[in-house]
């Protein structure tokens, strides 16, 4: 049987001969892997992908929507909906700005996101879920959590954005190196070294899926409206921390965060260690149990 691409140059990689995608034809957003098969609604105009499992299984279970994280989008939960669709109902949708869904001229801050996935729920005809979000997702969960609780059954957060609060000039600072063209600027060279040492840690046949598709995505006229996306998104993760109303939250919450994580704490802005931020916010959540993981499969994707 013949070997599939992505393992091949995962082979290769592992072997020191590094692939090079740069020269392979750009990727549109309908040529991103997808676990599951994807599908489209329309939600206030904008166009969201995502995949649904079977509306039939679990009945008895509240199904799991999984929100991706900045920059990523619903292929980043390739280990987590297959296993877990086996006796509920799952669903992973790529947030507007990435993935295969539109990037609408928009706020991108967490407060529009939740709203968006509220009504992407009514459109679908989902009326309330446990959410699993990761990174900006997990602060994206956490704005619909407070925003919306009736609409909340639990929250299971990965790593989740909003906890660690920055001083104005590193936030100022921040906002200032995401312009909007920023993600576009990154060579293949510079992508492959962030995604095995700092947004990934690890090197494995998904990274390396992931990192091809990045790099192929790169000239696209919609990786340039993810650009725009990421530069918003930072902003508003900024503009809008979660870290105060965290004893707001009335649904049971699992917080994990990976002891090996090199992404926060902030290591340039914060310092300091991965159990800090997730035990200092405890107090703030008395339903939360935070969980430090050694070794995390979920990808955070750049």
């Amino acid at each position: 049987m013949p070997m599939h691409p992505t393992n091949l140059a995962w082979m290769l990689a592992v072997m020191g001969c590094v692939p090079r995608y740069s020269s392979l034809p750009a990727l549109q957003p309908d040529g991103l892997w997808a676990p599951l098969p994807l599908q489209h609604v329309d939600v206030a105009g904008v166009d969201i992908a995502y995949v649904d499992s079977d509306s039939t299984a679990g009945d008895d279970k509240t199904p799991l929507v999984f929100i991706h994280g900045l920059s990523s989008y619903l292929g980043f939960w390739e280990y987590q909906l297959p296993e877990l669709s086996r006796d509920r109902r799952v669903l992973a949708l790529d947030l507007p700005g990435f993935g295969a869904s539109g990037r609408p001229d928009a706020p991108y801050t967490p407060p529009w996101y939740g709203d968006v996935v509220v009504d992407w729920m009514d459109a679908i005809g989902l009326d309330r879920a446990v959410l699993v979000g990761h990174s900006m997702g997990g602060q994206i969960a956490l704005t619909v959590a407070l925003e919306h609780p009736e609409r909340v059954e639990a929250l299971v957060l990965a790593a989740p954005a909003g906890f660690e609060t920055f001083k104005p000039g590193a936030a100022r600072w921040m906002k200032d190196w995401w312009t909007e063209g920023r993600a576009t600027e990154a060579s293949e060279a510079e992508l492959r070294a962030t995604f095995e040492t700092l947004v990934f840690n690890r090197k494995d046949a998904g990274t390396e899926r992931l990192l091809e598709e990045r790099v192929r995505m790169s000239g696209t006229p919609a990786f340039r409206g993810t650009s725009v996306a990421v530069s918003r998104a930072v902003a508003g993760m900024l503009d809008f921390p979660v870290a105060d109303r965290l004893s707001e939250i009335g649904v049971p919450t699992l917080i994990v965060y990976g002891t090996d994580d090199r992404m926060i704490p902030n290591p340039v802005f914060t310092g300091g260690r991965t159990r800090g931020i997730a035990e200092g916010r405890r107090p703030r959540h008395p339903r939360g149990r935070p969980r430090l993981a050694g070794r995390r499969r979920a990808h955070r994707h750049a």
